[in-house]
């Protein structure tokens, strides 16, 4: 458990981690800006050399210019089913749904089962109220897929479950899926107030120890651990989130709600 006196240095923790974050960003760029093989003879290079370049962009948060190479790989190999899920990943990011299935659909032709394009596809379901069909693509995601890429989709298919309310199937799934993955920890408040929901208290208070003891922890985290000390009977744990609560968040909502002793958000 962190002490207290360690607090003021979180903010540089965050800074650098974001730094970080930027850093590779804008290296992955360089490379491919430098290395990426655009006047290759053959076109399915030319195209795998502009989804790269597009991906970049993607990742850095610079959609139009992703837009962009992604229709300059689909130019080289029209039939590329990796291009078209790339297209409807940029349209979802920008908002814009109905084209994001048109290009979900297109590469469903080429692909059905492709688990990237499933994972996406899910997402993008579950984010417009398509439930059944978000599940759907989730299993295929998980099926098609391992690792990493199967725990992220095992872990979206759950937070889209606690959409419908099926607590005890997103409960299953989440907590299969930070199992094997313990690095997911730093989204772990969805799954600690899953917990706390179906009566799992003690699981849910080594869950917001971890994110609270991160760099991700947040008001919402300290506040919920306050809440849920109370609910425990645990003064000491409740005073020490509340500390660390004013010393990270003075200005939020919780921190407000903690000194005027409310006992919910």
């Amino acid at each position: 458990m962190r002490r207290v006196s360690a607090l003021p240095s979180f903010g540089k923790v965050v800074q650098s981690l974001r730094l970080r974050l930027l850093a590779s960003q804008l290296l992955l760029l360089t490379l491919c800006l430098f290395g990426c093989n655009f006047a290759a003879a053959d076109p399915s290079e030319r195209a795998q050399a502009r989804m790269a370049l597009s991906s970049a962009y993607l990742q850095a948060g610079m959609y139009p210019l992703a837009m962009l190479e992604a229709d300059k790989a689909l130019a080289a190999d029209p039939e590329l089913p990796e291009a078209m899920t790339l297209k409807a990943i940029i349209f979802l990011k920008q908002g814009r749904f109905d084209m994001a299935d048109r290009y979900f659909q297109m590469s469903s032709l080429v692909a059905p089962l492709n688990p990237i394009l499933s994972h996406n596809w899910g997402v993008s379901e579950c984010q417009q109220g398509r439930f059944e069909s978000a599940f759907v693509k989730f299993n295929n995601a998980v099926q098609f897929s391992e690792g990493l890429s199967r725990d992220k989709s095992l872990w979206l298919w759950g937070d889209c479950l606690i959409q419908t309310e099926e607590w005890a199937g997103a409960h299953a799934k989440m907590s299969e899926a930070l199992r094997r993955q313990p690095s997911f920890i730093s989204d772990g408040l969805t799954l600690a107030r899953l917990k706390i929901k179906l009566g799992l208290d003690s699981e849910a208070e080594k869950i917001l120890d971890e994110v609270n003891d991160s760099p991700s922890v947040s008001a919402q985290s300290l506040w919920l651990s306050v809440q849920l000390a109370q609910r425990q009977n645990q003064d000491k744990k409740k005073n020490h989130w509340g500390k660390m609560l004013g010393l990270l968040y003075s200005n939020s909502a919780q921190w407000r709600a903690y000194q005027e002793g409310a006992p919910h958000d």
